[in-house]
């Protein structure tokens, strides 16, 4: 089997946990497609906002994007952000999480 189908594959399957743990995350408004500096966080694979590496030895590292709801408290927002993906992801895949980097790009006032 090829290996970078199967990894896209896995790329796909990761991106909807991380998008689907953003979507139930307190104050978490959106993931933004917006990187602030640069534009490394724009992935060919049409997840904006989200990059995702799986290394050699089968652990992920991602990074993420998001734009959070004016009057959360944005340590806990991230801090509950990163163990909740990381959680998802080892208990519904064979990977482990090396790391989950979260930055807060935005601000949203509803």
């Amino acid at each position: 089997m090829d290996n970078t189908l199967n990894q896209n594959t896995y790329i796909s399957l990761i991106a909807s946990i991380i998008s689907n743990a953003t979507s139930k995350a307190k104050g978490v408004a959106s993931v933004s497609t917006e990187s602030g500096i640069s534009n490394k966080f724009t992935s060919k694979n049409g997840y904006d906002g989200i990059e995702i590496v799986i290394t050699h030895s089968n652990m992920v590292v991602i990074s993420l994007s998001i734009n959070a709801y004016f009057g959360y408290a944005l340590p806990e927002i991230v801090s509950e952000l990163q163990n909740s993906i990381k959680k998802d992801i080892e208990e519904q895949t064979s990977f482990k999480v090396k790391s989950v980097n979260v930055n807060v790009i935005g601000v949203v006032f509803a």
